[in-house]
């Protein structure tokens, strides 16, 4: 019998939130320094670029700025949590990929993590734990419809007999 997908899934950006915060720092200190309103630093100009110092660090603190929020989006981009009829698969990365499969009938222990702020938001941590290894797929949305789902798979898998199981 072929495999069906039930659920594609993809982190939300959560899961990349000190990229995200890192970034809104490096943009607030670029506009701080950009606009030097302290007068801290001189006002004279670099003569090999022809730009005041504060004009420079400014555009290279919102460059790094820039490299940390396209550093965050790629992290969680390149994450997929794919739940089929017989197993969880989570696939990540870009140079080197990384991918996990586990069928529902090693797992043997299904736990749901959400902190206050998560449950507020409706998102959280699903950790699946098969006795040797424990995954967690992290920061999904609807997690506990995505908890509900996985363990009656499970139950559904623990009582197909063996010639039926994948």
């Amino acid at each position: 019998m072929p495999e069906t997908t039930l659920l594609s899934l993809r982190p939300t950006r959560l899961i990349a939130l000190g990229h995200y915060l890192i970034w809104i720092f490096l943009w607030i200190m670029a506009v701080v320094i950009y606009l030097n309103p302290w007068g801290f630093l001189p006002q004279v100009l670099i003569p090999v670029l022809n730009v005041r110092p504060q004009t420079f660090v400014a555009w290279l603190l919102a460059f790094a700025g820039l490299v940390e929020l396209l550093n965050a989006e790629i992290r969680r981009r390149t994450i997929q949590y794919v739940i089929t009829d017989n197993r969880i698969i989570r696939k990540d990365g870009i140079v080197r990929k990384r991918t996990m499969e586990i069928p529902f009938t090693q797992i043997e222990r299904v736990e749901l993590e959400q902190g206050l702020i998560q449950r507020l938001f409706g998102y959280g941590d699903l950790v699946l734990d098969t006795g040797e290894d424990t995954e967690v797929l992290a920061s999904l949305r609807h997690v506990r419809l995505i908890h509900d789902e996985v363990v009656k798979h499970i139950g559904q898998m623990s009582y197909r007999p063996p010639s039926q199981r994948g």
